[in-house]
């Protein structure tokens, strides 16, 4: 076969992780969905404190995620070296990393209610995120504990085990805060704090059930046999190393996009309305990217542990591929059907919001060409997770997003008058950089290793 040329055993392997990844991607999506809806029902300032309190939790899993992130990265090139018993430390070294994780977690969520009222929240708002945020905490420990081995199950493969149980935590969550928000089905009615309470009792039902899964599988039991063997650490600090830049890529980004929207908010009402039905979609499709992402590193991570750098190659281009593929139909939809879109939050025909729907059209068009782009960014970061080169990608991510977009997006917003549009404008320019940046850094990467190898 020639070296740039695609089989079916480049290709197939990738598809049976991503897929399951993707899925896995869309359902977890859903539960802030749903528990949007249901908190709204409550009245506005319940509602008010529900968003600040998924905004906050959505943030601190992103990165207690992303730095987990490195068990996966680790464990899949031992896996491909076929090191087993180094797996088994990644494994219990993984999860005191995911309770020193927890700790400083749960004591921020038990003790945030004051700081919302330092930024001028309401008393009744804050009041309400406090007893969301104390039922939330108690499920601390059992998320990040699942979080830690799913990525090393993530790391051997088995995506659909990931599938099964993410869905299964997704589908506990949903239902017990249901029954707990609303009081259904004889379970006491807990108002704002049955949501805390529902992601609570989803996890600690999620960890019992996986705890007993990888006990009862032979081909998990034993890489948990140095749980309780502190001697020596072995990988503890590698997985920070790797897995905290992660983290903190995954920070700025959040922390851009809520930037993004203040910006949009000083712009004027329709247009972060506009915004937000963009970003809406833009959440749904960069789930499955990320699932794409995912299944990069981890099959990258098992071909470089057999020192197969070519094929490992292949796969960043195969993957790369795979994203762009996804990405142009959901552009066309984009281009072509922007009122279907819209009209799932919005009445299009109602003169009220004509203007909404003019800047939602344009943002649609605009974020059309960002995600083909953002599709191969984040491909091409999956790839460099695969080689542990975590900080250029949190570099690249800090220089494209703060140090080019906000800049010109202000420019082209404020002084060319582009305003919304000038934003979207600045971050295709950013994450078209970013591509070049990412492309050029993994071939530097894949150059350098095959030197060192030969």
């Amino acid at each position: 076969m020639r070296k740039n040329s695609f089989a079916k055993e480049d290709v197939l392997p990738l598809l049976k992780l991503a897929m399951p990844l993707a899925l896995t991607g869309l359902v977890q999506s859903s539960v802030w969905f749903f528990e949007t809806v249901f908190l709204a029902q409550l009245g506005p300032d319940i509602l008010a404190a529900g968003s600040l309190v998924s905004w906050l939790f959505g943030t601190l899993v992103v990165i207690l995620f992303g730095t987990l992130s490195s068990i996966n990265i680790l464990t899949a090139l031992k896996y491909g070296a076929d090191d087993h018993h180094s797996i088994s430390l990644i494994v219990r070294d993984g999860l005191i990393l995911s309770l020193l994780l927890a700790l400083p977690t749960i004591l921020l969520f038990w003790n945030m209610a004051p700081i919302f009222l330092l930024f001028g929240q309401k008393a009744e708002v804050a009041l309400f995120a406090k007893s969301y945020l104390h039922a939330l905490s108690w499920g601390i420990i059992p998320t990040c504990l699942v979080t830690a081995i799913l990525e090393f199950i993530m790391g051997m493969g088995q995506s659909r085990v990931i599938m099964f149980f993410s869905c299964l935590a997704a589908i506990l969550n949903i239902f017990f805060s249901y029954v707990l928000i609303f009081g259904k089905l004889g379970f006491p009615n807990l108002g704002i704090a049955g949501a805390g309470w529902g992601i609570t009792i989803s996890y600690f039902g999620t960890f019992l059930l996986l705890i007993a899964y990888v006990l009862l599988q032979q081909k998990y039991r034993s890489y948990f046999k140095h749980i309780f063997d502190f001697r020596q650490l072995s990988f503890i600090l590698e997985l920070i190393q790797v897995g905290v830049p992660i983290g903190v890529m995954y920070c700025f980004e959040v922390a851009f996009f809520f930037a993004l929207s203040l910006f949009m908010g000083s712009l004027g009402s329709q247009i972060i309305a506009a915004n937000q039905i963009t970003l809406q979609y833009m959440g749904i499709v960069m789930s499955m990217m990320f699932a794409i992402a995912q299944a990069i590193t981890v099959r990258m991570g098992h071909l470089l542990g057999q020192n197969n750098i070519d094929a490992a190659r292949r796969v960043n281009d195969i993957g790369t591929m795979i994203a762009i593929l996804l990405m142009i139909p959901v552009a066309v939809v984009y281009w072509l059907a922007p009122n279907l879109l819209i009209s799932f939050d919005f009445d299009i025909h109602n003169p009220n919001n004509f203007e909404l729907v003019q800047y939602a059209t344009s943002f649609l068009a605009i974020c059309a060409f960002f995600q083909i782009f953002e599709a191969i960014r984040i491909s091409i970061f999956g790839s460099l997770r695969a080689l542990k080169d975590t900080k250029f990608t949190l570099f690249t991510s800090i220089i494209s997003f703060w140090g080019i977009a906000i800049p010109l997006g202000y420019f082209f917003s404020y002084y060319l008058g582009l305003k919304g549009n000038g934003f979207w404008w600045a971050m295709l320019l950013s994450v078209v950089v970013s591509s070049g940046f990412l492309y050029f850094r993994f071939n530097y990467k894949i150059k350098k290793l095959k030197k060192v190898c030969s």
